[in-house]
């Protein structure tokens, strides 16, 4: 199966100049195909197509492509990206996602004696990051409950800043040219016939697929190695302190994506210095305040 830009390259490749194609009964040729680009991060349309009829009646074809297998809406989630997606109450939308599965965020480990799942040996945890899903995704994952408009928005990209909205296609911006009007999820399409066939209108997969899950995937610090992966915005983080001489993890929930990775793991560094401990194998039940916190 091709990777991801591959399969974005084969489709876009369908579209050479003056190819024909039928959409809503009327028949179209190509005129213009690329792929919108912006200066930082991208816009939702990943292939924009511009097509003329007879009668040179335009036709914009914006499509946002998700191969067969994917469940990621967006994976890399920022306070930027998240206004982009939700609007200007976007921290509320976030909180009131991570505070409807707080119980589950509250038994969760944080000090790794011992491998646990996935998790290595050695790993304490820093935070969430932030993850919207087309399915559920594992033990930290709901639902965002938003409108039907809202979830347009998410799919078509319509709150995106000036420059993805109105990206670069070949050397030129288009307006609006960053903001989806399909989505295609299918790359095993081997005409533009077959593509076109095979689009979802934004309208059409919202009404399809009404829901938008999120997930929270660990941000750990990995103390054997004095690593970790990135310094990536915290939906929820653990603020870590020492307190009485032992050391404490307190849960934020009031300001997702605004902390990030590093400045969670300098604290951290910071705790187990006072502590003098380096690694989770010299961290003893009677260092920590809450010991149910230690995976041993």
């Amino acid at each position: 199966m091709a990777k991801f830009g591959d399969a974005e390259r084969n489709i876009a490749n369908l579209f050479q100049l003056g190819t024909c194609f039928t959409l809503d009964s009327i028949t179209y040729s190509v005129v213009k195909v690329g792929k919108p680009t912006c200066k930082k991060g991208e816009p939702k349309t990943d292939i924009y197509v511009l097509a003329k009829s007879d009668a040179l009646v335009e036709r914009e074809i914006k499509i946002s492509f998700k191969k067969e297998n994917a469940d990621f809406i967006e994976n890399k989630t920022n306070a930027e990206r998240a206004e982009a997606l939700f609007g200007f109450n976007w921290s509320q939308i976030i909180q009131a996602a991570t505070a409807s599965i707080k119980p589950a965020f509250e038994n969760k480990k944080l000090i790794y004696k011992v491998k646990g799942g996935k998790t290595e040996e050695g790993a304490m945890t820093l935070g969430w990051k932030y993850e919207l899903l087309n399915k559920t995704g594992g033990e930290l994952s709901g639902v965002v409950k938003l409108t039907r408009d809202q979830i347009i928005d998410v799919y078509a990209g319509t709150h995106l800043p000036d420059d993805k909205r109105n990206a670069m296609v070949n050397g030129s911006v288009i307006q609006d040219s960053g903001i989806a009007n399909y989505i295609l999820i299918n790359d095993s399409v081997a005409t533009a016939q077959d593509v076109i066939d095979n689009l979802y209108s934004i309208d059409e997969y919202v009404d399809k697929y009404p829901t938008v899950y999120f997930a929270c995937k660990a941000l750990n610090y990995r103390t054997y190695h004095d690593k970790y992966d990135g310094d990536r915005p915290l939906s929820v983080y653990v603020d870590w302190t020492v307190e009485n001489g032992k050391l404490k993890s307190n849960l934020v929930f009031n300001n997702p994506l605004n902390i990030k990775g590093t400045q969670v793991a300098d604290k951290l560094k910071e705790a187990l210095k006072i502590l003098e401990v380096k690694t989770t194998r010299e961290i003893t039940e009677d260092m920590v305040a809450n010991p149910s916190v230690i995976f041993k």
